[in-house]
């Protein structure tokens, strides 16, 4: 039978020490990185959620002063022209709120926006909402 010495026994058990070490300590660095992944995603979530709830409350807001205007005599050209101009300005708003999320996010992060515009935010928004 072989006989394995103090000396071989303590190099394998360091060894196994160090490995354990090794292994905790990547695991630890792996599990921080989904989670945190997994952190971000939710809260850019709820931020697309929450311009997604802005969007509709203003939508909401111009559909009102469409009845009023229409209640005060405006012609339908001045109506049009009211619409034409408030689209515009929304969808600017839209792109310009995603250009902020953007760039105010750390340098870091901004990999893990799949997005640069307003459609791409919503099909985003939609596919994590179904998941």
């Amino acid at each position: 039978m072989y006989e394995i010495s103090h000396e071989v026994l303590m190099i394998f058990v360091l060894m196994g020490f160090m490995a354990g070490v090794f292994a905790t300590v990547f695991l630890t660095r792996i599990l921080e990185v989904i989670h945190m992944w997994r952190m971000f995603h939710t809260v850019l979530t709820h931020m697309l959620i929450m311009c997604v709830s802005i969007i509709e409350e203003v939508s909401f807001l111009n559909q009102l002063k469409t009845k009023a205007m229409s209640e005060a005599d405006f012609s339908s050209k001045q109506i049009k022209d009211f619409e034409e101009v408030w689209d515009k300005t929304l969808t600017n708003w839209q792109d310009s709120a995603i250009l902020s999320i953007i760039n105010r996010a750390p340098p870091r992060f901004r990999a893990m926006m799949p997005f640069s515009n307003w459609k791409e935010a919503v099909r985003f928004l939609e596919k994590a909402l179904k998941e």
